[in-house]
């Protein structure tokens, strides 16, 4: 790619500092007038008709606008066709995710509403910088099809979204958005072994550098780029170094500050890391992957009973979510609480059938719970459905069956398969029986 760099978008705006200003929380969504819209998978770029659509939907709370009323509002009194007022109703449901127009809501020969609960916020005047967008509508719609993919996470659908970000930029080799979503998709599947590891953070690493290529500022390439240095190659040094910058472009990127914090317990800098997940659940309190990574940091930072309390609030607000079982499975079988941690491990293996680094939970919490038969039946379901596999989560497992030379071999594993996970083995405290033979094991890598 060809190294080119203009102006940077913020949705048709400069920003100011104004202090502290009305956003509006919806469904899944955060919006407001200065940073536009955020989603489940981070910033969301609407064009200038949308983003005035949007916001008179949300500033009439939930009540039936008329066609005259949406006409003035956003088209400013100028004549519009009926098609052109569909055609902008269209746009934003794709950019919502709203197939079923079970958010923007049409009454037929009466206007539109928005039919979901709207929550008005204040918040600060920071400007959200957006990469660059796209002016062909057919990659925009091929990006949208992208992230509804991959915030299934599922193996099937984030191979989905990684084909459909692939089309995206056949069309628009220049999208650097969608150079952005290639390489947190590809970290996504490393992260959760749908791919191997460092092939993963390798094609992440590559489309990462082709935005940054296109825009050397591009705060979610250097958060994927820091990532991958710090957490996979293990140079932390480097990584943070990508991941500061990052922050420093866009403090309100939450992805950024999520894999910022990874780098951290890389780091052992587990305090921090704790703090900087916060910051991230801050920024966007309905993202679904931080609640999980939040208990496990905590558990790591000897708050195990908070961790627990946290984890036990998240499954409530969030029962779909599998990384929150997951993670509420370790804490609670560490904490002796085998039955919710079986309990919890079933619902995460549940929630993820086709991603069995999701069941490792369930597999260690049986295998510390003494119920060894059925513990070795899921271990062995895991093993054979890889490579790659969850090799750390595996050793715990393993080291439960009171197996500790087989656990060595899959921290041996993990660390040549570059797991994620891998620098969380020392602290783990289930492992911390293997820490003088792990120690050993990380200064051979």
């Amino acid at each position: 790619m060809t190294a080119a760099v203009a102006a940077r978008y913020i949705l048709g705006h400069k920003g100011t500092s104004r202090g502290w200003q009305l956003h509006y929380e919806f469904s899944d969504f955060r919006f407001d007038p200065e940073r536009g819209l955020t989603g489940p998978n981070g910033h969301i770029r609407l064009r200038k008709l949308e983003h005035r659509l949007l916001t008179t939907l949300l500033e009439a709370d939930g009540r039936l606008l008329s066609k005259n009323a949406i006409v003035d509002a956003v088209w400013k009194g100028l004549v519009v066709s009926d098609d052109s007022i569909a055609q902008s109703v269209r746009r934003l449901r794709i950019s919502l995710a709203d197939r079923e127009a079970s958010i923007v809501r049409t009454v037929y020969a009466a206007g539109l509403r928005l039919a979901v609960p709207i929550r008005r916020r204040e918040s600060s005047g920071a400007p959200l910088l957006a990469p660059r967008g796209t002016n062909r509508s057919d990659a925009e719609s091929w990006l949208v099809s992208a992230r509804e993919l991959s915030a299934l996470r599922t193996a099937a659908s984030l191979k989905g979204a990684c084909d459909a970000t692939v089309r995206a930029l056949e069309v628009d080799p220049h999208y650097v958005a969608a150079w952005c979503a290639l390489a947190e998709i590809h970290m996504m599947m490393a992260i959760r072994c749908v791919e191997a590891p460092k092939e993963g953070a390798a094609a992440g690493l590559a489309a990462a550098d082709e935005a940054l290529a296109l825009d050397p500022e591009c705060a979610p390439a250097l958060g994927v780029r820091g990532f991958v240095h710090a957490v996979i190659k293990r140079d932390v040094a480097r990584g943070l170094a990508d991941l500061d910058r990052s922050v420093r472009i866009d403090p309100r990127y939450w992805t950024t500050r999520l894999m910022r914090g990874w780098a951290l317990v890389a780091a052992n800098r587990v305090a921090d890391a704790v703090a900087e997940v916060r910051t991230a659940l801050d920024v966007n309190p309905w993202t679904t992957w931080c609640h999980g990574i939040l208990t496990q940091y905590l558990w790591y930072n000897g708050e195990a009973e908070a961790a627990l309390s946290f984890a036990r609030d998240a499954a409530r607000s969030l029962p779909t979510v599998d990384t929150i079982p997951l993670a509420l499975s370790q804490v609670a079988s560490w904490l002796g609480h085998h039955e919710e941690a079986i309990a919890a491990g079933r619902r995460a293996r549940d929630l993820a059938p086709d991603t069995p680094h999701q069941h490792t939970s369930l597999a260690s919490a049986l295998a510390w719970a003494g119920r060894y038969d059925e513990a070795l039946e899921v271990i062995h379901a895991i093993e054979a459905a890889g490579p790659p596999l969850s090799a750390v989560w595996l050793a715990v497992a393993w080291l439960g069956l009171g197996k500790r030379e087989r656990a060595l071999e899959m921290l041996a594993l993990s660390r040549e398969q570059g797991s994620a996970q891998y620098v969380y083995m020392f602290h783990d405290p289930r492992l911390a029986s293997l820490r003088p033979e792990m120690a050993r094991l990380w200064l051979a890598a």
